[in-house]
C-alpha cells in the first residue's frame, strides 16, 4: 500500500509502507533525475521528511561538502592503489594500466550524484558514480549529524 503526497521541497512523495524505504522522492538536480528514500528510523514520518526536505533544500552546498569529505578520504586510497591494475587481453595474456594520480579537485569532478538517503532526523547518504575509479564500486559519503557533514565519512561500496 502506498499513498502520493505532494511537499514543497521534495515534490511528488511516494509515502509506503514497506522496506527499505518508507517513502521515496524524485528531484531534479542539474541534469540528472535523484532518488531520495526516506526512513522514519525510530522517528516520526514528518521529522523524516523535515530532514530529507531539508537535505534537498540545501543540496548544492551539501552536495560540495559530500565532495570534500570523498575526496579527503578516498582519493590518497585512489592514487596509492585502484589507479593501476592488471588488464585482461584477448591472448589471455595480462597488460598493466597506470591511469594518472588524481588531484583534489580532479577526484571531486568524476564524482556524480545519483541517490540520497534519509533516516530518521539524524542520517544522511550520498550515493556517487565515479567513473570505474573504484572497479564499480559506488562512492558513499554519510553524515550521522544530519546536514552537518564536518564528521561525515566516505567508502567505496559493493
Amino acid at each position: 500500500m502506498f499513498t502520493l503526497m505532494h511537499h514543497n521541497s521534495l515534490g511528488e512523495v511516494d509515502e509506503t509502507d514497506c522496506e527499505p524505504f518508507d517513502g521515496v522522492a524524485t528531484i531534479r538536480y542539474g541534469s540528472r533525475d535523484i532518488k531520495v528514500g526516506i526512513s522514519r528510523d525510530d522517528q516520526t514520518f514528518d521529522a523524516a521528511l523535515k530532514l530529507a526536505a531539508e537535505v534537498v533544500n540545501h543540496l548544492a552546498e551539501l552536495d560540495t561538502q559530500a565532495r570534500d569529505v570523498a575526496a579527503g578520504r578516498l582519493r590518497k586510497i585512489y592514487n596509492d592503489g585502484w589507479s593501476e591494475y592488471d588488464e585482461a587481453q584477448e591472448d589471455g595474456s595480462l597488460k598493466r594500466v597506470s591511469n594518472p594520480k588524481l588531484s583534489a579537485v580532479e577526484f571531486k569532478a568524476k564524482l556524480s550524484l545519483n541517490a540520497i538517503n534519509t533516516a530518521g532526523d539524524r542520517v544522511v547518504e550520498f550515493f556517487y558514480d565515479d567513473e570505474n575509479m573504484f572497479w564499480g564500486h559506488t562512492v558513499v559519503v554519510c553524515s550521522l549529524r544530519g546536514t552537518d557533514f564536518s564528521e561525515a565519512r566516505a567508502e567505496t561500496f559493493g
